[in-house]
């Protein structure tokens, strides 16, 4: 090989070196008049607020504007253009309706979403979706404390966007180690892992009930955690009731999961399974009583059910029969509550879910027997659309030696009512919360109707002191109820409330507890012969592909003990 034969290899080495490392930068530092060009629909975020919160729209929207139209790629839809073609498409706002909109503004992307805000909780929840369909829908989720944090997690979303949809690399941001905060000495505001109690600044000034120092009345005391609490159930607690179902002196503590119903009982400080008596993956399991209504002297189970579509209920009966528990009813189209009443002993009321009807708040209820082998309709208590079963009681709740229903209505204020269908007194302050739903007719395409059940409340003279209370519980939902399709519970309380000639105020209430409750029972969960109230609290729903739900049983004593405080692990 001669040296004009090197040189002219060496040159050619070297151009096809030069060719690579400029294909290398290439690929790291897109030349934008390469780059692929996008179209972008921002519309204009829903805010859920109690007040005027228009400036805060106008905000999201230009930061979003800014943020994704930093990149001479990406090209913004004026707002002009795109309300107008907002309001051209009819219908709820979802992925399907995003993408129709896309489509007439021969965009690539629709970006949108909603911020809820209730009190200091912020929520923003957006979807970034793929006109064609082609690429999976970027959803962006985030809760927060104060408007403050709305702008950084508008900012988190923008370069999220970024990275995942125009392969922008965003260099991170150094940011200041936050201040653990301090914890105080009687701080009750608590997760149920830990139990640890906490006040609001009302509750500070509060004394604890003689039932229980995590009562609350009015004077400030030392703080106790008279509480016992379960183990973690690695699934949802639907519902929960007590009674001594195999008649052997001790009472039992029933749970119902989604699909199974479950026998437990408190020994040695912690709840042990005694059995699993019935497993169903056709029904979904949403109510639990326990009550001796065909007289042979072994309770009955009584368990309301859905079939899985959530449209149909098929409830079932269980009872002992001195082996095995066996089902003495199944597919029953009754939703079922027992009711302690003084004189009468255990109760069991009705309601069917009417067909055709508008809700599930339609149907009458009746009061229950035992006839023929079958559960009956014998004396109707109240007269149709006042309330859905799941949140009735009936006794002498304005302690005059009458019987009168205690209810929620649709929007889960509390009412009183007489057996005739009128409406004696209404609360103004939310109580109940539950995610338990019925399925209803849905009127707008692609859209849901769930209809939402309410929970269990309990007329009791808990006290002993002669006078009927209501015992509720106050979950405490995060986007203020203003989602009518979509509940989430951040906090709970029990509270007990009495009749005082103009309407029923709050006696006592439990610490607020980290979750929600989702269930409670009176009674002597523990056989030491004193009655306790039991909860059942999930901490976590597991609705999140990938997740578990956390569920556990938390009980308060109703007699202070001598022991500060009873947890199990």
């Amino acid at each position: 090989m001669n040296i004009f034969e090197n040189k002219y290899l060496r040159k050619i080495g070297i151009l096809i070196g030069l060719i690579t490392l400029l294909s290398l930068i290439m690929s790291f530092n897109p030349n934008p008049a390469f780059a692929q060009q996008y179209r972008i629909v921002i519309i204009p975020f829903k805010i859920n607020a109690e007040k005027n919160m228009t400036f805060l729209k106008d905000g999201v929207l230009d930061m979003l504007s800014s943020r994704l139209s930093s990149g001479e790629n990406v090209e913004i839809v004026g707002r002009e253009e795109t309300e107008k073609v907002v309001k051209a498409v009819e219908g709820i706002l979802n992925e399907g309706k995003a993408r129709e909109i896309g489509a007439k503004l021969e965009a690539d992307y629709v970006l949108f979403g909603s911020l809820t805000i209730f009190g200091e909780s912020v929520s923003i929840d957006s979807k970034m979706v793929d006109v064609t369909g082609d690429r999976k829908t970027l959803a962006f989720f985030s809760q927060s404390k104060g408007i403050g944090e709305v702008i950084p997690e508008i900012n988190n979303f923008a370069e999220e966007i970024n990275e995942k949809v125009f392969g922008r690399v965003m260099l991170p941001k150094e940011l200041p180690a936050k201040q653990a905060p301090q914890v105080q000495p009687d701080d009750i505001y608590a997760h149920p892992e830990t139990l640890a109690q906490s006040f609001d600044d009302d509750e500070v000034a509060g004394k604890r009930s003689d039932l229980n120092p995590a009562f609350i009345i009015t004077r400030p005391q030392k703080s106790s955690r008279e509480f016992w609490k379960s183990r973690n159930f690695r699934e949802l607690i639907n519902g929960i009731a007590l009674g001594d179902v195999d008649r052997d002196g001790k009472v039992e503590t029933i749970i119902i999961t989604p699909n199974s119903v479950n026998i437990y009982r408190f020994e040695n400080d912690r709840l042990l399974e005694i059995k699993k008596i019935d497993e169903d993956k056709y029904k979904i399991f949403i109510g639990v009583d326990v009550a001796d209504i065909n007289g042979n002297g072994y309770p009955e189970i009584f368990v309301t059910s859905l079939n899985p579509q959530r449209n149909v209920i098929n409830s079932i009966v269980l009872e002992y029969d001195g082996k095995n528990y066996t089902k003495i009813v199944d597919n029953s189209a009754w939703y079922y509550r027992a009711v302690e009443l003084p004189g009468r002993r255990s109760v069991l009321f009705g309601q069917r879910q009417k067909t055709g009807g508008p809700d599930s708040f339609s149907s009458e209820i009746f009061e229950m027997v035992w006839s023929n082998n079958e559960y009956v309709p014998d004396r109707k208590v109240l007269p149709s659309n006042l309330t859905n079963l799941m949140g009735f009681a009936l006794g002498d709740v304005m302690n005059d030696g009458g019987e009168t229903v205690v209810a929620y209505d649709k929007s889960d204020y509390i009412k009183i009512i007489n057996q005739s269908g009128r409406v004696l007194w209404t609360g103004s302050i939310h109580y109940g919360g539950s995610t338990h739903y019925f399925e209803m007719p849905s009127f707008e395409p692609n859209s849901d109707n769930r209809q939402y059940y309410p929970m269990r409340l309990s007329i009791t003279d808990i006290d002993l002191d002669g006078k009927y209370e209501v015992i509720a519980v106050k979950n405490y939902e995060l986007t203020g109820r203003l989602l009518k399709q979509l509940r989430k519970f951040k906090e709970a309380q029990i509270e007990s409330l009495s009749w005082n000639g103009l309407g029923l105020v709050t006696n006592w209430k439990t610490a607020i507890i980290s979750g929600y409750m989702r269930d409670f029972a009176i009674g002597d969960f523990d056989n030491d012969g004193e009655d306790e109230i039991i909860a059942a609290v999930i901490s976590k729903e597991g609705s999140i592909v990938g997740t578990r739900p956390v569920s556990s049983v938390i009980s308060y004593d109703l007699k202070k003990k001598t022991s500060e405080s009873k947890t199990v692990n």
